[in-house]
């Protein structure tokens, strides 16, 4: 039985506030549209649009070029060749007649500019190209439900515009003879960030020697770029066993990016990599039986919440990689985070300004540390095993008695050494604007609420308390097409992925707009939190509501200036967003 510790206290009252449920014609049923943000939008637009089926690319095209807002366009199940699409208009959705169903092979280029469109269903399994599959130059685009299987080509996607979204979809099995190139790429603007996500994909099975040979599965930005602010998340993804393809499984190559939540496993030879770019962010992945995070020619980094098992393989990889490029390693943070077993977590000459504190380490053979410890600090850790190195301060000898929950990773038992003596000793964690991150570590690596003061939250990425879980380790079902065997909803069964939350306008000064999607029948609660963890607002409490689209809008003028959590809790599924205040 988990400690229960309080959060916060509840607050009093309900503000005036009015719920519309927006009306959309319902797509059909064979078409899975598993972001329910776009049907907001189009709700909230009053856009709705016909209904067009075709079944030839030409018809296809013709289809698009002659769209209205709020189109589907279906293109019937089978096998198309050498296919060139252009979706240069807006606001609508362009997809197969069954998810998966669609087979493009041979020579396809595919380039969408317009803005909120959405391309879905579609299966990339034979056929070779030169260059880039899909071009997505336009905004608030959505790629859904695609399968990269075995085809060949420099890089499958290319998202140059803003906000937009590659979501459930598969890569797998580059050929080794394809050019080299990362299977997706995201091409940052010098003066707009892009916002960007990648959530809910499965990437595997990449052939190859390994090593750092260009065939990242993400890769974000590229090395000339790194000052450029992308603000690309990548969250919820599953990479398995794709390091002979390439050791870097994400690349990190330009500032202000988050990576959380997502799980690398049977892939010792791959790790995520902060390559180049400062001011970037990793909490809440689970590495197992996998490579772990590795920092190159970056500065600013903030690892925290997340859990590493059996990480390294002795060579390019390690639970954590220090390689050293001057004048780089600087302000390197490692926060909050569990070690189990592994190799040696190898640390470098040059660091500068970095911090290690409330961390776990449990290693029962080897050394848990190689390299120079000049330039770090440690604070508030607990180890148990051999060190390796001589750490004069900040690392105290107790066994942390960890045990493997019913998530199938070590956290802590009731009697652990590790339990509220978190020190508070560190720097403040990076919060990246416009983000909803966790800079104020309200929450573990499962999502369970951390206490508000540093001192009594737990050492490692585990709290030992109750609540609702919403991030575990991922398996290949969660994540990926349904038609392969994914999700058929929005990851109901794991996160509060089966909702849509969004605030109008952030920053605010008055009223604000939320605007979030049921994908299924639910109890839901809205409630706004101040930075402190203090409940400031009750909007919605245990209140039944359908699936659909609901619009809310409060008063905010008697928040405080500055920092705000709005949180939605939608049966055991919780998601924060922060809402800015300025008056």
């Amino acid at each position: 039985m988990k400690k229960l510790k309080p959060y916060s206290s509840r607050g009093t009252g309900i503000d005036n506030f009015n719920i519309f449920l927006l009306r959309f014609s319902p797509l059909e049923s064979k078409i899975i549209l598993p972001y329910c943000f776009m049907l907001s939008l189009l709700s909230f637009m009053n856009v709705s649009g016909a209904t067009i089926n075709v079944s030839t690319i030409g018809g296809l095209q013709s289809a698009i070029n002659n769209a209205s807002a709020g189109d589907i366009i279906i293109l019937a199940d089978g096998t198309y060749v050498n296919s060139t699409i252009n979706i240069s208009a807006s606001n609508i959705t362009v997809s197969s007649a069954t998810p998966g169903g669609v087979f493009l092979n041979g020579t396809n280029v595919i380039d969408i500019s317009g803005n909120h469109n959405t391309f879905s269903g579609f299966q990339f399994t034979s056929g070779s190209i030169s260059g880039v599959v899909i071009t997505v130059s336009g905004n608030y685009n959505i790629l859904t439900q695609l399968n990269f299987k075995g085809y060949s080509a420099q890089k499958y996607i290319n998202l140059q515009g803003q906000y937009d979204e590659i979501s459930y979809c598969n890569f797998e099995n580059k050929p080794i003879g394809a050019p080299a190139g990362n299977l997706i790429h995201i091409a940052p603007d010098a003066t707009l960030s892009g916002y960007h996500r990648i959530r809910y994909c499965s990437f595997q099975n990449m052939p190859g020697a390994g090593g750092d040979n260009g065939n990242e599965c993400i890769r974000i930005s590229n090395g000339a770029t790194s000052t450029y602010v992308s603000r690309t998340i990548v969250e919820f993804c599953f990479f398995n066993n794709t390091g002979p393809g390439d050791s870097e499984a994400i690349s990190v190559k330009c500032q202000e990016n988050v990576l959380r939540y997502n799980t690398n496993t049977n892939n010792q030879g791959a790790n995520f990599c902060f390559r180049n770019g400062d001011n970037n962010i990793a909490y809440g992945n689970f590495f197992i039986n996998a490579g772990g995070i590795r920092v190159k020619e970056a500065n600013s980094i903030y690892c925290y919440n997340n859990y590493f098992e059996n990480c390294g393989d002795g060579s390019i990889t390690a639970p954590v990689k220090y390689v050293y490029v001057s004048p780089n390693l600087n302000n390197i943070n490692v926060i909050h985070n569990t070690f189990v077993n592994g190799t040696s977590i190898e640390l470098a000459s040059g660091a500068s300004s970095n911090t290690w504190a409330n961390n776990i380490f449990k290693k029962t053979s080897g050394d848990i540390f190689t390299g120079s410890t000049t330039g770090i600090t440690f604070v508030g850790n607990i180890y148990s095993g051999s060190m390796g190195v001589t750490i004069p301060s900040g690392m105290t000898n107790a066994d942390p008695k960890l045990v493997m929950n019913s998530d199938g990773y070590y956290g802590l038992s009731s009697s652990s050494p590790a339990i509220d003596v978190s020190s508070s000793g560190y720097p403040a964690i990076l919060d990246i604007a416009d983000i909803d991150d966790d800079p104020s570590l309200l929450f573990d690596i499962s999502g369970q609420s951390r206490p508000v003061t540093t001192t009594l939250m737990d050492v490692g990425c585990d709290e030992y308390t109750t609540g609702t879980i919403s991030n575990r380790p991922l398996l290949l079902s969660d994540v990926g097409p349904s038609y392969l065997g994914g999700p058929v909803t929005s990851a109901q069964d794991l996160n509060s992925e089966n909702i849509s939350l969004s605030l109008y306008p952030n920053p605010a000064s008055q009223y604000v707009r939320i605007i979030y999607c049921l994908s299924e029948e639910s109890s839901i609660q809205l409630v706004i939190y101040s930075l402190s963890g203090q409940v400031e607002k009750i909007l919605i409490e245990n209140e039944h509501q359908p699936a659909g689209n609901f619009n809310l809008s409060f008063d905010a003028t008697d928040l405080k200036d500055g920092m705000h959590f709005v949180r939605f809790i939608n049966g055991n599924f919780t998601k924060t967003i922060k809402l800015i205040v300025t008056k």
